[in-house]
Parts: C-alpha cells; structure tokens; sequence
C-alpha cells in the first residue's frame, strides 16, 4: 500500500534534494540566490510540499482528484507528483513497495508555454480571417496582402519553433529561443494562456495516473478494474487502422492512458462531465501530443514504449468524436468538436512545417488550404450531427 509520507520520501531521496519547493531549487540552479532571500518571493518560496513539490502542481493535482471516480481518490492522494529536471521533456510514472510517484519534465512545462503561445497566434490568425476579411471587396490586391499578412502571423512563430527543435535537442533543454514563442496576440488573455497550460499538465499528470490506476506500474492492482474495462471498450469501438494494430503490449498500455487521462480529465469517468470539463479536455489532450511530438519529433516514430503522434492522434481525435455524440450544440453554435477541429488545423500546419524541412519534395504548409480544409471539417460534422450521424 502506497503512503504519500513515503512517495515524498523516496521522490527527494531520488534526487537528492531536502524536501523543498521546486522553484527555490530551479533559483540556485539557475544561480539566482538572491531572489531566494528577497521579501518580494519570501510567501512563495516558503511554501512546502504535500501532494507535490511545485505549488502550481499542487493544484493540478488536487484538481484531478477531486474529479476523480471514488475508488480511485484514496490512491491517487497518496501518489506524490513531481515537476521534474532529470530525464526529458515528458513524464513518467514509477511504482515502489510503499511509494507511487508521478514526475513532470520542466522542459514539457516549457514546451505547453510555447505551443499555447503558437495555438494562441494561430486561431488569432483563423479568427481574423473568417471575421476579419472582406471578400467581397473588389481590390484583390489589397485582399491577398492582408492574407499574406494574417498567414505570417499564423506560421512564422510555428517556422520558429519548428527551427528551435534541432537546439533543443542538442542541448537537452527546452527553452524559448525567439520572441514568437512568448507573444501572445493582444486579444488573448494571459489568463487563459495559463489556463490552457494547466490543461496540458492535467492532461499528462492524468496519463500518467492512469498507468499507476490500470495497473500498468504495479501489476498487482486491482481497484481499476471497471474502469479498465470502460477504457478499453472505448478503444475497441474505435475503427483500428494497419498501424493500430502493429502496437505491441506497451504502446497499447500509453493508448489506454491517453483515453483514460481523456475520460478523467472530462469528468467522465466519475459521471460529472460539464461541458467546460469536455472543452479542458479537447485542449489539454490535444496541446499535450503536439507539443510532445515536435520536441521529441516523434510523429512517425515513437520507439519502442511509445505510439507514434499519428497513431496516438487518430485515436484521441475519434475518442473525442465519440465521447461528444450527445453533447448539444452550445448557444454560439459551439460544440467540442468545433473546438477540436481549431487544434487539427493548428497541428496540421505545425506537422507540415515540420516534414516540409526533413522530407523531400514536401510543400511548406499554405495557410488558406488549412483554413478551407478546416472548414470542410465544420460543415461536415455540422450536417452529420444534424441528421444524427456523427460517427468517429
């Protein structure tokens, strides 16, 4: 049986630090002790661990027991979640005798910051066009210097991120390497750029719940077995593909945590979904592959452990569409889907970035092509849903 005293223990014990808050550690790594005595930090830097050795984890945390089903919430308060420096950009779960412990890489961190900073410029870039541009105006010239305008705005800072890749791996280190990656569109509040990077980091923390809950770290747990049940009855009424059905036992393990963290996070899986929860779980699932794949430029190869982005990315975007079947239409002709569909179009032109500059022949992204294409996908689900054949 797991004890959170325990899971702090052996966390600290790991990496040889005093039981402290991760942001006074990131200081004097970082060589910026003077900030550590200053009154300003004093409140903050004071704060101590309990579920989790970083405040704003803390919270994520807190957040996805609260939502948790009941079988699940004793075990989950006693597994001690960690942001992380050690290992790469992505997360891990581990299982001792007495100790659970989930860790966050604070590259991935870094890397949910810059891809809601590209997501966030983006759908300015969509939004602009479809509410922005008048084309009915005879002066083309005009028009298509608006576009080119709105089409740099949309690319140039996923052109920079796309070129920051290869220095991140180099040196290990995620890290915004071009004002792009930082400059939020002046419609966009602050708020909600945090607000979506709190989701990625939910997301990912739920994955990785999800491996201890299923029993994947620990072989001999056996609370998750409904739940387990549920989850892969979700994957067995997704349509497989050739790619799907190459997984071996541990990629299938990382596609049962991916749609359990998605049922978690939507509040599905203790029958308390709202429609804000399902929207917070569109985009933390969605920013948390994306960003992965490009910082691990993962899209067509995942290794040995893990799924490819492609593979991992048809699965979830079905999940989704099955998961919403019975979600009404919003007040504003929103829906999840809808929201799901902004996300393909940004991953779109973020994966044909990427493979125009390591692939041969293969056409930089074109921004009016994705914006069609995007809204192809609308209308089609608008007509499907409206005659009750919406399918995944």
């Amino acid at each position: 049986m797991w004890k959170l005293t325990e899971s702090r223990r052996q966390f600290f014990a790991g990496c040889r630090r005093p039981e402290e808050n991760f942001w006074k550690t990131l200081f004097e790594q970082a060589g910026r002790q003077s900030l550590i005595g200053h009154p300003k930090y004093a409140d903050f830097l004071s704060w101590k661990p309990t579920h989790s050795n970083c405040p704003e984890l803390e919270n994520a945390t807190r957040n996805l027991i609260e939502i948790a089903p009941m079988e699940w919430k004793a075990t989950m308060r006693n597994i001690f979640v960690a942001r992380a420096f050690k290992g790469e950009a992505n997360a891990q779960a581990s299982a001792f005798r007495s100790a659970g412990i989930i860790e966050l890489n604070y590259g991935l961190t870094v890397a949910a910051m810059i891809y809601s900073t590209l997501f966030s410029q983006f759908y300015d870039a969509i939004r602009t066009t479809a509410m922005g541009v008048d084309w009915a105006d005879e002066d083309v010239a005009t028009t298509q210097m608006i576009l080119e305008e709105i089409e740099r705005s949309a690319f140039d800072p996923i052109s920079a991120a796309d070129d920051a890749v290869q220095t991140w791996a180099a040196e290990r280190h995620v890290r915004a390497t071009s004002p792009l990656h930082v400059e939020l569109p002046p419609a966009r509040q602050v708020a909600d750029h945090s607000n979506l990077v709190l989701a990625v980091e939910e997301f990912v923390v739920g994955h990785e719940y999800c491996h201890h809950m299923l029993g994947h770290t620990d072989s001999s747990f056996r609370h998750a077995r409904t739940i387990k049940q549920r989850v892969k009855q979700l994957l067995s009424e997704i349509e497989s593909s050739s790619a799907m059905e190459e997984l071996n036992d541990a990629q299938w393990q990382e596609l049962e945590a991916d749609i359990g963290a998605l049922l978690l996070l939507s509040g599905s899986l203790s029958g308390k979904s709202e429609r804000w929860q399902i929207y917070r779980a569109v985009g933390g699932s969605m920013l948390a592959l994306v960003s992965l794949a490009h910082v691990m430029e993962s899209w067509i190869d995942g290794g040995e452990q893990h799924p490819n982005f492609l593979v991992r990315y048809e699965v979830m975007c079905k999940a989704i569409t099955k998961l919403t079947r019975g979600v009404p239409i919003g007040s504003r002709t929103d829906h999840p889907v809808g929201f799901l569909i902004q996300f393909r179009g940004f991953i779109s032109a973020v994966l044909q970035t990427w493979a125009s500059r390591v692939g041969e022949d293969i056409e930089a992204p074109k921004f009016l092509n994705i914006f069609s294409w995007m809204i192809d996908l609308q209308v089609e689900f608008t007509e499907d849903f409206e005659a009750g054949e919406v399918t995944a």
